[in-house]
């Protein structure tokens, strides 16, 4: 054990002079040696990890899976096996063991000794990047602060960052694009997404949070369910807090749904029916010694000696008929939907319509193939949509369609004619209340007369010796709904205050 530690101490020399001498791959090399022969040694660690770009750099050898080699993706990436195995190794970076309590700091100088000073107070050591260039000139005074809020303003008054290297141990080098690739850890995460968040939810989300963060890469993968994101550890966090907030579930919203529908019809008919048309048949003289067949019964005969006529008279009938009917249909379900989920309710049929079919000319005997006729279904009865958004835990708003589709028994062409009603419909009221919409009414009367020209429109005798026909119907339909709210708006989710620092400067994890 002794002797591996003197041979640390010799290869930590011989790093120094190639570090003094500008050979920083040789000096990378010897103090990694030297970090592995003695692995508490905390400034060797240090010194390695500052020397491992610039060596990797001028070695022209990018390792797998550095922020450097990463290329820039536009849009959502498909998530690998390779990706998901990063993610699931528990190796996450170091972060300082920073010693509680307040100070008080009132401090002149450069920025390298500035920082010593401010670290070793918290009990952190501080190493400093090879390119590091002090700061001359330089006052930091500050009351009452915890170590947090002390090495955030230290970072942004000396234009520095802090890489943590162990607990103890912390690599300060110029903050700029470059360093912070260079030296940032970069991490890979997964979340697993909640069973009621849909694809398309899920990737709207990812775009929204990819874009307003600038992550490197933001994979879905649907089919198990889960969300990659890998980046720098600055970039990482405040990314993955966002896309949790943003996945809160949404306040869902029970509907309770009745349809009512009325119908009523009457039908009067009423009057004395006579004949509108004669028939007068030329007869001979010698009729009055024969009878008269029975089918002639009808016969008013007129005449005398050579001229003998006979006049056919229809029956006469008298008549009053009145029906009335009356329907009531009543249809009560409930349902459940998300905020901003419509949700559909239909009673009726489906009825098939032909759209396309061969109608060409055949010849009995040919065995010529016919295609069967297409055709799509049509939504007979009642079609009612419903958009809930929730506004607060006591009220909301809901987005109504409602349509009304019906067989009117007439056809063009074969194809049948259905006669449509529609409406939309947008209100706003309290959880638990009411809301009645009347939009399909339907009010129809219909009168018909027939008679004898001239006599069925005499004032008094006409309506007596006419054809008198009177209907009527009516029908209405009404929806009554009413909403109530389950569980949290997202109104009224408390949110957390995610801090990024600045779009040059994220804030880095400590």
């Amino acid at each position: 054990m002794r002797a591996q530690v003197d041979d640390a101490a010799f290869l930590e020399q011989d790093a120094r002079a190639a570090e003094k001498s500008g050979d920083v791959v040789r000096a990378y090399l010897l103090y990694s040696q030297a970090a592995a022969l003695s692995p508490k040694n905390q400034r060797v660690w240090g010194k390695s990890l500052a020397l491992r770009t610039q060596a990797v750099t001028k070695a022209k050898v990018v390792p797998t899976g550095e922020a450097g080699a990463l290329e820039e993706s536009e849009g959502l990436d498909v998530v690998t096996d390779a990706d998901v195995i990063q993610a699931r190794q528990a190796n996450p970076p170091p972060t300082l063991h920073l010693n509680p309590g307040r100070r008080r700091f009132d401090l002149r100088g450069d920025s390298k000794s500035i920082a010593q000073q401010v670290l070793g107070d918290f009990g952190i050591e501080a190493i400093f990047d090879q390119d590091y260039q002090p700061v001359a000139g330089l006052r930091f005074r500050m009351e009452n602060v915890n170590a947090v809020e002390a090495l955030e303003a230290l970072q942004a008054a000396t234009a520095s960052i802090l890489v943590p290297v162990s607990e103890r141990l912390a690599l300060v080098a110029r903050d700029t694009t470059q360093k912070r690739q260079e030296l940032e850890h970069t991490i890979a995460v997964t979340v697993p997404l909640p069973h009621p968040v849909t694809t398309q939810a899920a990737q709207e989300l990812a775009r929204a949070v990819q874009q307003l963060m600038e992550i490197q890469k933001f994979g879905i993968d649907t089919a198990r369910n889960l969300i990659f994101i890998r980046d720098r550890a600055s970039k990482v966090g405040p990314a993955l807090a966002l896309f949790q907030q943003l996945l809160a579930h949404r306040a869902e919203v029970e509907l309770e749904v009745e349809y009512l529908e009325i119908t009523d019809t009457s039908t009067l008919d009423v009057g004395l029916k006579l004949p509108t048309s004669l028939n007068v048949t030329a007869m001979a003289k010698m009729v009055n010694a024969v009878p008269l067949p029975n089918s002639l019964a009808g016969l008013l005969k007129f005449g005398l000696g050579h001229t003998f006529f006979g006049l056919g008279i229809a029956d006469i009938s008298a008549f009053a008929k009145f029906s009335e009917s009356s329907a009531r249909t009543l249809i009560k379900t409930q349902m459940r939907s998300s905020e901003g989920q419509p949700v559909t309710f239909h009673v009726g049929d489906k009825y098939p319509v032909i759209t396309a079919g061969y109608y060409g000319r055949t010849q009995p005997g040919d065995k010529l193939f016919r295609p069967p006729p297409t055709f799509q279904f049509e939504d007979l009865g009642v079609v009612i949509k419903i958009t809930p958004r929730v506004h607060s835990a006591t009220e909301l708003s809901m987005d109504v369609e409602g349509e009304f589709k019906v067989l009117t028994g007439q056809a063009q062409n074969g194809i049948p004619v259905i006669a449509n009603r529609k409406f939309n419909a947008t209100t706003r009221l309290q959880a638990g209340e009411l809301a009645v919409v009347s939009g399909l009414v339907k009010r129809s009367e219909s009168r018909v007369i027939s008679g004898i020209a001239g006599v069925s429109t005499l004032p008094v005798v006409g309506v007596a010796l006419r054809s008198n026909t009177k209907s009527k119907e009516s029908g209405e339909t009404l929806f009554v709904i009413r909403p109530r709210i389950l569980g949290m708006p997202s109104a009224d989710v408390v949110m957390r205050t995610v801090w990024t620092g600045s779009e040059t400067r994220p804030r880095l994890p400590l």
